[in-house]
């Protein structure tokens, strides 16, 4: 219901909720990314793609919008997407743009694939291939800025945060 003289409020950080389904999508397209995610083990590459119900178990076990890390001794592969620095947009001050990072956090014992193989990276190749440079409607252009490693003190777990810069045009 719609009260008169109510404004709703306009504000680019509404986008959010939006652009974090749009990103969680494309994620869930990819089979490779998925069973790095779900397949804890060395030959994670080479197993079942997963069932719709396995993929939709990812969402908010595997794959995090909320930047905490819950961990559960079965789940030892996670994503977390990050929503980061905002500024103002010079060519459309509709928008403002924005870093997403994406986390990738393994455990230790899970790293390791086969041969030099290690799960982070690779998991790092899938998003990157997804994201970097590609124009995802609504949300712009993504950018690569960089990558670092994430170490998580006093734990078993560490990854790296890929970070991509989002160019908003004159959608």
């Amino acid at each position: 219901m719609r009260i008169d003289g109510v404004k709703r409020p306009k504000s680019a950080f509404l986008s959010v909720e939006k652009d974090m389904e749009l990103i969680t999508r494309e994620l869930l397209k990819n089979e490779r990314f998925k069973r790095l995610l779900f397949y804890n083990s060395k030959d994670a590459m080479t197993r079942p793609d997963l069932t719709q119900e396995e993929t939709l178990g990812l969402i908010n076990k595997n794959i995090k919008i909320v930047p905490k890390l819950y961990v559960d001794g079965s789940v030892l592969s996670y994503v977390i997407i990050n929503f980061d620095n905002f500024t103002p947009n010079m060519t459309n001050p509709e928008f403002r743009d924005n870093i997403i990072e994406f986390d990738i956090i393994c455990h230790f014992d899970q790293w390791q694939l086969k041969d030099f193989q290690l799960r982070p990276y690779k998991i790092a190749a899938e998003i990157d291939s997804m994201f970097n440079d590609k124009h995802l409607t609504g949300i712009g252009t993504l950018e690569f800025l960089g990558a670092g490693q994430i170490d998580i003190q006093d734990t078993e777990f560490a990854g790296i945060c890929l970070m991509y810069r989002t160019v908003h045009g004159e959608e």
